[in-house]
């Protein structure tokens, strides 16, 4: 038996990243009936980034050659203007999300928590930790950083996951594994790095030397700098893969594919990535080689009116991981909802106006069967 109706809004928002708060604005500024759910707080994974991290894709202000700042979340807004600097922390970063969605009177509900969504047929009840929504259309914007991958390797228990760093001068000991090689590995290299601390970096690729033009496959220009200051400073085992992680003796061992054994005094950092929220409602969509399959809408294939913005887009190639590429797709969103809501064409072009003029508006996804830059 399902349970009775608290709230209806016809469309309701799960998440209030820059990916919810994103193609929110559209929402509000399109008149439309909607409000957006939090488990947390407004930018909730940015607050959990370590203190030392920032943003790989660098804020400028360039709106007056119509270049908006890359990590915007609207057109008329920037982070570079907002907090006067390039690369962002975190905690920075959370401070320009909570700035939008005031200047935008964004509706919005913290603390409260999805448990289950319901299809019901093209009408969905949304069961949280207070309450009982009813809702025409769904848009999942929930993200990636609070969902660890723990499970990479046996052993991983045993580490600290990148995500749990809080900031690594809390790391103590002399020596530090960082297992995987990405953006996170090198970011967790570095940092340690400075700190004197000697680092095994374990890269089951060999991402210094792997070069492409979607940069959702290769290291960003900024983490590429950053790691050639400190390169020869490191134990660098680059196409080398973690079979177990171990502790003996008061010593974490690591395991590798080529017999290697490496101890440390303190726990390994894990950097091999994240799981998707989609986890949570991975029983509403389709799945391929775990993406989402989607429409040219971003509408899930199995379950109409459920709509997908954030870093788990993909339309062929292209992955929509940075949020100045999955920026790209939230008018089409709210344009698709807000046509089947019979909102006037007028009233659609003028709400979109600013996103066909800014680079903000990706219509055309042939290029995404090929390589290339989105």
């Amino acid at each position: 038996m399902n349970s009775p109706i608290d709230e209806y809004y016809d469309i309701v928002v799960v998440g209030a990243g820059p990916a919810g708060l994103g193609v929110s604005i559209l929402l509000e500024r399109l008149g439309l009936n909607y409000l957006i759910l939090e488990r947390d707080s407004i930018g909730a994974s940015f607050k959990k980034w370590p203190k030392e991290t920032r943003f790989i894709s660098p804020s400028f202000t360039g709106n007056f050659f119509k270049m908006p700042d890359l990590n915007a979340v609207s057109p008329d807004s920037s982070p570079a203007f907002e907090l006067l600097t390039e690369h962002p922390t975190g905690e920075d970063y959370v401070q320009y999300l909570n700035g939008v969605a005031d200047y935008f009177k964004l509706s919005i509900e913290t603390e409260i928590a999805v448990e289950k969504i319901e299809d019901q047929g093209g009408f969905f009840i949304i069961n949280t930790t207070k309450k009982t929504f009813g809702s025409q259309y769904i848009i999942w914007a929930a993200g990636e950083y609070q969902y660890p991958k723990k499970d990479s390797f046996d052993g991983a228990e045993l580490c600290t996951h990148y995500s749990e760093v809080s900031s690594f001068s809390e790391i103590k000991g002399r020596d530090s594994v960082v297992i995987g090689a990405y953006e996170s590995g090198f970011d967790a290299t570095v940092n340690l790095t400075k700190l004197g601390k000697e680092v095994t970096l374990v890269d089951n690729e060999n991402y210094l030397e792997l070069i492409n033009s979607d940069s959702s496959y290769s290291l960003s220009p900024f983490t590429r700098d950053r790691s050639k200051n400190i390169i020869d400073k490191i134990d660098y085992l680059p196409e080398t893969r973690v079979k177990k992680v171990d502790f003996l003796n008061g010593k974490y061992l690591v395991f590798t594919n080529d017999d290697q054994v490496i101890s440390c005094d303190d726990k390994p950092i894990d950097c091999t990535g994240f799981d998707t929220s989609l986890k949570c409602v991975n029983d509403l969509f389709n799945f391929e080689e775990d993406y989402p399959l989607i429409n040219e809408f971003d509408e899930s294939r199995k379950t109409e009116n459920l709509f997908l913005v954030g870093p788990q887009v993909k339309h062929g190639t292209a992955l929509f991981c940075f949020i100045y590429k999955y920026r790209q797709r939230f008018a089409i969103v709210a344009e698709e909802i807000a046509r089947r809501l019979e909102v006037s064409t007028l009233e659609i072009a003028e709400a979109l106006h600013d996103y066909k003029n800014n680079n903000f508006y990706l219509q055309d996804l042939s290029c995404c069967d090929d390589e290339c830059i989105c």
